[in-house]
C-alpha cells in the first residue's frame, strides 16, 4: 500500500529536527470550491476537499463540551463549518478576492516559517518538552468573523492543544502582516501549555493571564510592537491600571477563567456568567503583567516561557502597585 502523502500537506522540521510540522493547504481547496459556479457543486467540493483537509481540527470538536454543535443530520462540511470557515453560500467574488490576497501575501508560507522560527527559538526539547507532530492550517473565514467588537480585526487562532494550530481570517491590510505573528503566538501556546498544562480542575485566572501574556510578549520579541492585535492594545494604560485591584482579587480563582479574559461580550455565547468586565480585558492585562515581569527581572519572553505562572504574577511589580 502506498504511503504517499497528499500534495496538500507541506512538511517542515524545527528545533534541530525534534519538532515536525505539517501544514495543510486548505486555501487551495477553498479556491476550488469557490471557483465552482453552482452551490451544489461548491458543497460537493466542500465535503470532499475542504472538510476532509480540515478533519484534524473539526473532528475533535465533536467531543468537546465547550464547542459549538452542528445539526443532527450534519455531513462533514457542516462539521467543518463549526470552525467558522467560509461557507459555500459566501459571495464568490468576495471569497476569491480574499483567497487572492492570501496568495499575494504568501500567508501560508509566512505562517509556516513563523512556526519554524518559534520552535527553533524556544528549543522545547532542550527543556524536556516533547511535542507531537504540529498540524497547522490557515483558512478563509466566514464573513461573520468581522465585528466592531474587536475593531474589525477579522482574524483569530487556536493553539491551546499541543500538536494543533488553526487560524482563520478575512484578509485585510491590517491583518495580513499580523498573521505570521499570530502563528508564532499560537505555536508558543503549544509549548507553554505543555510546560504548564491547562487542567480544568486547577486552571486559575493567573495562569490564563500568563499563557496569553507570554505568548504576546514572545510574538513581540520576534516581530515587534506593531504586530500586536487589537485585543491586547484596545485598553489604555489608565484602563488597565483601574483593573489591577480586581484582578489581584481573582488571580488564584479556579473554575472557568474565560470571563476574565474575554469580558462580558462572550458570556452568552460561551455560557459563563458576566463579571462586569470590558471586552478582551484579559489580553491587555496578561500582556501588561508579563511586560512588568520582564522589566523587573531582565528576562526575555523566550526565557519566561519556562517560568511558572505564579512566579511571573508575583514578580510583576506593576500588578501589585496600589
Amino acid at each position: 500500500m502506498s504511503s504517499h502523502e497528499p500534495d496538500w500537506i507541506i512538511k517542515r522540521i524545527a528545533d534541530d529536527g525534534n519538532v515536525h510540522i505539517e501544514t495543510t493547504d486548505v486555501l487551495s481547496a477553498q479556491r476550488m470550491m469557490f471557483e465552482a459556479e453552482s452551490l451544489e457543486e461548491r458543497r460537493r467540493i466542500g465535503v470532499e476537499q475542504v472538510a476532509e483537509r480540515l478533519r484534524p481540527w473539526w473532528e475533535p470538536m465533536k467531543h468537546n463540551p465547550w464547542a459549538p454543535k452542528g445539526p443532527d443530520d450534519a455531513d462533514a462540511l457542516d462539521d467543518a463549518l463549526m470552525l467558522n470557515i467560509a461557507p459555500p453560500k459566501m459571495d464568490r467574488a468576495d471569497a476569491l478576492t480574499g483567497l487572492d490576497r492570501f496568495a499575494g501575501a504568501g500567508s501560508l508560507d509566512a505562517c509556516t516559517d513563523a512556526l519554524v522560527r518559534t520552535f527553533d527559538r524556544l528549543q522545547p526539547t532542550a527543556h524536556g518538552i516533547i511535542l507531537p507532530t504540529i498540524r497547522y492550517t490557515l483558512a478563509l473565514a466566514n464573513p461573520s468573523l468581522r465585528t466592531e467588537r474587536d475593531n474589525n480585526a477579522a482574524y483569530t487562532g487556536f493553539g491551546g492543544n499541543p500538536g494543533s494550530i488553526f487560524m482563520i481570517a478575512l484578509p485585510s491590510d491590517f491583518n495580513l502582516p499580523r498573521l505570521a505573528p499570530m502563528a508564532a503566538h499560537e505555536a508558543h501556546h503549544n509549548v507553554r501549555m505543555t510546560y504548564e498544562p491547562w487542567i480544568p480542575a486547577t486552571i486559575t485566572v493567573g495562569q490564563y493571564l500568563a499563557i496569553e501574556g507570554t505568548a504576546e510578549a514572545f510574538s513581540v520579541e520576534l516581530y515587534g510592537d506593531d504586530s500586536l492585535g487589537p485585543w491586547t492594545t484596545m485598553h489604555t494604560e489608565d484602563a488597565l491600571n483601574a483593573q489591577r485591584a480586581r484582578f489581584r482579587e481573582v488571580i488564584d480563582k479556579t473554575g472557568d477563567p474565560r470571563p476574565y479574559m474575554f469580558g462580558d461580550w462572550a458570556a452568552a455565547a460561551f455560557h459563563y456568567e458576566a463579571q462586569g468586565l470590558p471586552n478582551y480585558i484579559g489580553y491587555g492585562m496578561g500582556y501588561r503583567i508579563v511586560r512588568s515581569y520582564l522589566e523587573s527581572t531582565g528576562k526575555t519572553a523566550t526565557e519566561a516561557t519556562y517560568i511558572p505562572w505564579r512566579e511571573i504574577v508575583d514578580g510583576a511589580a506593576w500588578l501589585w502597585e496600589e
